[in-house]
């Protein structure tokens, strides 16, 4: 009788990667550390958008400070994670919100906006922790680093405008 009520209630595993995924998102987002690995991905004809404004600054960096950073970004939302809700407590929210009948559009938008609030609140965490790392840079660590923005910034708007004839 247990193990057919948990049936009901268990979701399914491509939801479960689904929302995988799009928590990762939402941490790639906020995250240093998510562009210093989109580094190394493919090259990105768009310009940054919303809150993807940070890649070309985490793209300037070197490796090694990439590393560094991220290890700085973690520790510091290692600090918060009592704070922060369970993990998939905003999606299991928003599910519940789903199946709900009749539907509860300004629950769900609620829950929609709790989630970018706390996402915006990753974003801004970020932001601060890049603002301090430069902060602590050596002018000429600091200057080389703007030549590399420079130079990826350059080879970015180059590839926009050849796309665009």
């Amino acid at each position: 009788m247990m193990a057919e009520s948990e049936k009901k209630t268990r979701t399914p595993l491509w939801m479960r990667g689904l929302l995988l995924g799009s928590l990762a998102l939402n941490l790639a987002v906020a995250g240093i550390v998510a562009g210093g690995l989109w580094r190394h991905g493919p090259e990105r004809f768009e310009p940054p958008r919303g809150r993807d404004f940070v890649t070309p600054y985490t793209r300037a960096f070197t490796p090694e400070q990439r590393r560094e950073l991220g290890g700085q970004l973690r520790a510091r939302f290692e600090r918060g994670r009592d704070e922060r809700p369970p993990p998939f407590a905003d999606y299991r929210q928003a599910l519940d919100l789903l199946r709900r009948e009749p539907f509860d559009r300004a629950g769900f938008e609620a829950a929609l906006a709790a989630q970018d609030g706390r996402a915006a609140a990753r974003q801004q965490m970020g932001q601060q922790v890049l603002a301090e790392y430069m902060a602590g840079l050596p002018p000429a660590a600091r200057a080389a680093y703007a030549d590399r923005l420079q130079e990826d910034l350059d080879r970015l708007i180059r590839r926009i405008e050849k796309a665009r004839k």
